[in-house]
């Protein structure tokens, strides 16, 4: 097995990825394996090893989700209610732009089907990263560019349109809730209780390693950029062990209970994802989507350059990992994860 995974490392880097790594967790069938390959950065610099820390972008989106479900099952936020009934009147009115999001629910902000432009995708946005790579951006400021640069493409419900927007808004809500800063709300429900001691919302809370992989999207190295960009939609850095903590609790109910998980799973009617957007999702629920690679069932997330993290139902598996180049296909990794099942039956 090692051979046959190690040699699907590698392959990452040799299509061009600095580095990658990857970690099963099978225990009902016997498989349990951590590797890495190449380097943490391009040129010179150390190797990468299995348990070195790496930002796993969208992969984020599942945390905030489950987050969200968790404090509507206390009653300290409605999916199902209008913002307007849940968000500070002086934001709605600071966001009048987006004439629709007094009458958009968390659940739509929550399953890309709020029709928020997404900030993170304009071109604007990304000529201001350019010209201001290292400017602190607070998570209003965020949804504000997105207000002033972009327009509602529908109506909330109508149609589905991914939106880092979206959970940026949907975070907000979460502070709002419990009158606690989003990084403390992460800590107190998910990372304290799993035991997720090396993982962090960059940029908000003190690193928790001196060393993190660096990733690229062409010739961009996105540590030159201020690690607030995302917040919500994007913004934790973790390793592989920690992740596959995070993905295990999940889908032990330690963290949102039966009912919950059945949220986050509730598929979105008609949610596709064009084929240039680097997306891939058959399904797509709260946070969550699904897939199906070498025959197995695959629930989770993917993170924009090179992370995700899955669980697979059928055989009770955490498979998560990344490489650091966003031009790298993660897919043949995951599928070669997915292969070592038919060894075992």
């Amino acid at each position: 097995m090692s051979a046959r995974l190690q040699a699907a490392l590698d392959a990452q880097v040799a299509a061009g990825a600095p580095g990658a790594l990857a970690r099963i967790e099978a225990p009902a069938a016997g498989l349990m394996w951590a590797g890495s390959a190449g380097h943490l950065a391009r040129g010179k610099s150390p190797a990468l090893r299995t348990d070195d820390a790496f930002r796993v972008a969208s992969v984020t989106k599942s945390v905030t989700a489950a987050v969200a479900v968790r404090l509507d099952s206390e009653g300290r936020l409605a999916l199902d209610e209008p913002l307007a009934e849940q968000l500070a009147p002086e934001l709605l009115q600071r966001w009048h732009a987006l004439d629709a999001l007094p009458r958009t629910t968390p659940r739509q902000l929550l399953t890309h089907t709020s029709g928020v432009p997404n900030y993170f995708r304009q071109d604007s946005f990304a000529a201001q990263l350019r010209g201001e790579p290292r400017r602190v951006w607070r998570p209003v400021e965020l949804v504000d560019h997105a207000a002033r640069h972009g327009a509602p493409h529908f109506g909330p419900g109508e149609s589905f349109e991914y939106s880092d927007t979206g959970y940026v808004i949907a975070g907000i809500l979460v502070e709002h809730a419990t009158g606690r800063h989003l990084h403390e709300v992460y800590r107190e429900l998910v990372f304290d209780p799993l035991g997720m001691d090396a993982t962090w919302l960059e940029g908000y809370e003190p690193a928790r390693s001196a060393t993190v992989a660096h990733h690229y999207s062409a010739e961009l190295d996105w540590t030159t950029i201020n690690p607030t960009v995302d917040w919500a939609g994007g913004g934790l850095v973790t390793t592989a062990p920690d992740l596959a903590r995070y993905v295990r609790g999940l889908w032990s109910a330690r963290i949102i209970d039966s009912c919950g998980l059945n949220e986050l799973t509730r598929w979105t009617p008609g949610a596709s994802f064009p084929p240039d957007s680097g997306l891939r999702y058959e399904r797509y629920g709260l946070g969550m989507g699904s897939n199906t690679v070498e025959g197995m069932e695959l629930l989770g997330h993917t993170g924009f350059v090179g992370a995700f993290a899955f669980y697979a139902p059928e055989r009770d598996a955490v498979l998560v990992g990344t490489h650091n180049a966003s031009h790298v296909d993660r897919w043949p990794l995951v599928a070669a994860l997915c292969r070592e099942f038919r060894e075992v039956g």
